[in-house]
C-alpha cells in the first residue's frame, strides 16, 4: 500500500511498483489508508509522514504494530532521523526515485516476511 497525497509522486512510485510485479493500493489520506490496510492487508505500506491534516507518522506506527512492513516517506530531516516505533526504514523523497524504492520494498520482503 501506498499512502501518499502528492498525485504525481504517487503515479511515479506506483507505476514503477506495479511494473517491477507488486500489487499496489493507493490511498491519499489516512482514513482511506486505514480502510485500505484493514480490507487489503498489505504486506508492506510506504506512508508519507505528513498528510492533509494529520500525521502519517501516527498511521506507519499503527500498520508496523499491525505487522506490516513499514516505510516511512519524508522530505522532513527529523522524521527521516528518528522515525516512528515499527518504521523498517525511512526514505528522503526528495532522494528516493521509483527504482529505489521498489528495490528496498523487494530488499525488505526477501529479509523478513511477517505473519498477518
Amino acid at each position: 500500500m501506498l499512502v501518499e497525497d502528492d498525485a504525481s509522486i504517487a503515479q511515479l512510485y506506483s507505476m514503477k511498483l506495479r511494473m517491477d510485479g507488486f500489487s499496489v493500493h493507493l490511498a491519499a489520506d489516512g482514513t482511506t489508508a486505514d480502510l485500505i490496510f484493514d480490507r487489503a492487508a498489505p504486506q508492506v505500506v510506504c506512508v508519507d509522514s505528513r498528510l492533509p491534516g494529520e500525521s502519517g507518522r501516527g498511521r506507519a506506527e499503527r500498520y508496523a504494530g499491525a505487522g506490516a512492513i513499514v516505510l516511512l516517506l519524508t522530505n522532513d530531516q527529523e522524521s527521516f532521523e528518528h522515525p516512528p516505533r515499527g518504521v523498517v526504514r525511512s526514505l528522503l523523497k526528495s532522494r528516493t526515485n521509483p527504482g529505489q524504492l521498489s528495490a528496498t520494498i523487494a530488499q525488505l520482503v526477501t529479509q523478513k516476511a511477517p505473519p498477518r
